[in-house]
């Protein structure tokens, strides 16, 4: 019996397999010794058909769990073989179980995936939108017997990412920490946040007028799987920084005193000091108003989150 999983929702891929990994204890090899995980990068033909045809050991059957088998460089050398062999599988019970899990996308255009797809058993698992990670949250917070609303699930975004195995792990240690309700002031003093140097980056090519090198930082961020409300969360933090910095800056012209006032990291000041310098005050609650704009609509509607960032970006 053939699987395919695909996608970069890992999390999602993950529970699913976990799910038919306890089925096939539960129902077939109690023990566990014929569950075989194969890394398909590396995995070579004589491999992958020494385990794919051998009977279980006390058991009436395996599973067989193969990652990433697209990404194998040397596949070319035996697709046709591995073909020929799913070509002859009925997708009956009385067949080992073998799942293909790619933990992306792979290229629809190829023969492998094609074969694949002809099978029962196939799903992709996507990233969640903005809107079902929140979803997904809270309906996670339920189940640990804790209320978290739509607020303190975006600044938990906010400080995470976008990635459901951090967000998981997060809420799992705030729910140890809390007994009913996780409020925004449990997130902030429990949660790292994961603020890097490329939101500073944006910012700055920003301040300068360089949108080429923001709409490049950008991309690179998209395309490494930051969400777009991530991602829009960050800048926004960033840029109320600012109008801060930039208010305290007439009274206090040094990044010392601004990172006493606002209770900063001295490195934090000193870039937010160095930042304000770039930006009118006008300017810095104009850019301000267009982003929380920004967020609204990616609150409220399926849109194309990438192309509407860069489109504010380039109306900045």
């Amino acid at each position: 019996m053939i699987f395919f999983y695909y996608g970069e929702n890992s999390w999602l891929a993950r529970q699913k397999i976990r799910a038919i990994k306890k089925k096939f204890q539960s129902d077939i090899d109690p023990q566990g010794h014929n569950i075989l995980n194969m890394d398909g990068e590396e995995i070579s033909a004589s491999n992958f058909f020494e385990a794919a045809s051998a009977n279980g050991f006390l058991a009436s059957k395996k599973l067989i769990i193969i990652k990433n088998i697209f990404n194998n460089k040397k596949l070319s050398t035996w697709q046709d073989s591995l073909l020929n062999f799913l070509s002859q599988q009925k997708d009956t019970a009385d067949e080992n179980y073998i799942i293909f899990w790619q933990t992306d996308k792979p290229d629809v255009r190829t023969k492998l995936y094609k074969a694949l797809k002809k099978f029962h058993f196939v799903e992709e698992f996507k990233n969640y939108s903005s809107a079902e990670l929140i979803t997904w949250l809270k309906k996670q917070a339920q189940l640990k017997n804790r209320i978290l609303d739509n607020e303190t699930a975006n600044v938990l975004i906010a400080y995470v990412g976008n990635d459901m195995w951090s967000l998981s792990q997060e809420l799992d240690k705030l729910t140890h920490l809390t007994e009913e309700k996780i409020t925004v002031e449990d997130v902030k003093n429990v949660v790292v946040s994961k603020i890097d140097d490329n939101i500073f980056n944006l910012v700055e090519a920003l301040g300068q007028q360089n949108k080429a090198l923001a709409l490049k930082l950008l991309d690179e961020k998209f395309s490494s799987g930051t969400s777009a409300q991530y991602l829009l969360s960050m800048v926004v933090r960033q840029y109320r920084l600012l109008i801060k910095v930039k208010a305290l800056s007439k009274q206090a012209s040094y990044p010392g005193a601004i990172a006493q006032a606002l209770k900063l990291p001295p490195w934090l000041a000193n870039k937010a000091f160095r930042q304000s310098q770039l930006y009118t005050m006008e300017k810095l609650k104009k850019i301000y108003s267009e982003l929380l704009e920004l967020d609204q609509q990616l609150k409220s509607s399926a849109v194309n989150e990438p192309l509407l960032f860069t489109r504010i970006i380039n109306n900045l």
